[in-house]
């Protein structure tokens, strides 16, 4: 399975972070608490699948190093963020988000895996992916429903956008 990427903030830019959920999940299975310990190691692993500027070592570390503890505390950065707007507009107020046909979903998590910002989750109990956080999802993107085997997943038509576009003068 493909490797999930993750966006954090580094140095006041979101990065990618290619398993970034796979490393945090090895360093809870170790136990690691000591802060410095934790530091090392993210950036030992990270550096593993990614990129890390010598410039920005610091930066990285202290990035991930909270994210790992948001991740402990079983928060996530990836989600909804209350004041997130879109062209002026309050993205509560926008209906773009995917829809999952639950009986057409075959649980692959193709989606799940895909989408960096933690639209979706899986149900262990239906074996399906279902829509956990809405408003995380990118106003205008529905790459997700392209490499949906089943086609399973669905958006509003684009037009939608076009008129809260133009509704807005």
């Amino acid at each position: 399975m493909k490797d999930e990427v993750r966006l954090i903030e580094i140095d006041g830019r979101l990065v990618g972070v290619t398993g970034l959920r796979a490393v945090f999940e090895e360093l809870l299975r170790e136990g690691t608490d000591d802060a410095a310990s934790l530091r090392r190691a993210l950036l030992e692993r990270v550096r593993a699948k990614n990129y890390v500027p010598e410039s920005l070592t610091a930066a990285y570390a202290d990035a991930l190093y909270h994210a790992f503890e948001r991740h402990r505390r079983g928060e996530d950065d990836d989600r909804e963020r209350p004041g997130m707007t879109w062209r002026g507009i309050a993205r509560e107020l926008i209906q773009w988000y995917p829809t999952v046909d639950t009986g057409a979903c075959d649980g692959c998590m193709k989606c799940l895996d895909f989408c960096s910002f933690g639209v979706f989750a899986y149900a262990r109990e239906s074996e399906t992916v279902h829509v956990e956080h809405p408003y995380a999802c990118v106003v205008g993107c529905s790459l997700c429903g392209t490499i949906c085997g089943p086609r399973a997943i669905s958006f509003p038509p684009l037009s939608y956008l076009d008129e809260l576009i133009k509704s807005m003068g």
